[in-house]
């Protein structure tokens, strides 16, 4: 599968890093795709990753990644324009107060803007942990929502190829919750002293 990824930082580059393991193709997208460092980060990806403009990245991209900052979605998203075909991942975190447009939560956004068939994920954990998401051999879970059941289901495959154990919480309007349990996770790994090698994870008797 060909994976577009949009941003190409911290969490961008773990996504990017681990699909390309997995057999895919990714690209990022960067305002200077020719840049040392969103060349180094290409050459440290694998022999099969590219970087490119927006309009380059959803051109080659069978699906979008989102994974940057909310400071700067916005405009990115208005130059993207609608994507009623695509499937997007939403990995984003917004911490901070919502846009005056805004309709619920980040994720319920990007659909909005974009009209793309939204699925939340990879939110509620560090993603250097998208490369071993493995803790005292038991993988961790990967929470995943949206309204798309096909979407869903690639996207889960996506998360399972990475080792993680999927769980699905239901349509978009869960997503809220998603965003909640990132700010758990961050108040644990930050606030609370446990540190970033920690994991959520749903058990069953």
């Amino acid at each position: 599968m060909k994976i577009g990824i949009l941003g190409g930082g911290t969490v961008g580059g773990y996504m990017g890093k681990g699909w390309t393991r997995a057999g895919h193709e990714v690209m990022y997208s960067s305002r200077e795709p020719n840049s040392a460092k969103m060349q180094a980060l290409a050459q440290e990806t694998g022999a099969t990753a590219q970087v490119g403009s927006v309009a380059d990245t959803l051109a080659f991209s069978d699906m979008i990644a989102v994974a940057m900052a909310w400071d700067a979605l916005p405009a990115v998203l208005k130059q993207a324009g609608k994507m009623p075909h695509k499937i997007l991942i939403d990995a984003t975190n917004r911490f901070g107060t919502p846009p005056p447009d805004s309709v619920g939560s980040a994720a319920q956004d990007i659909a909005h803007f974009t009209g793309a068939k939204v699925v939340k994920a990879f939110n509620t954990i560090g993603a250097e942990h998208y490369l071993n998401p493995v803790f005292a051999e038991q993988a961790a879970s990967m929470f995943i929502c949206g309204d798309d059941a096909d979407a869903k289901t690639i996207v889960g495959q996506l998360a399972q190829e990475l080792g993680f154990e999927v769980v699905d919480v239901g349509g978009l309007n869960q997503a809220v919750l998603l965003e909640n349990l990132a700010r758990l996770w961050v108040t644990l790994a930050m606030g609370a002293g446990y540190g970033r090698e920690i994991a959520f994870k749903l058990l069953r008797r």
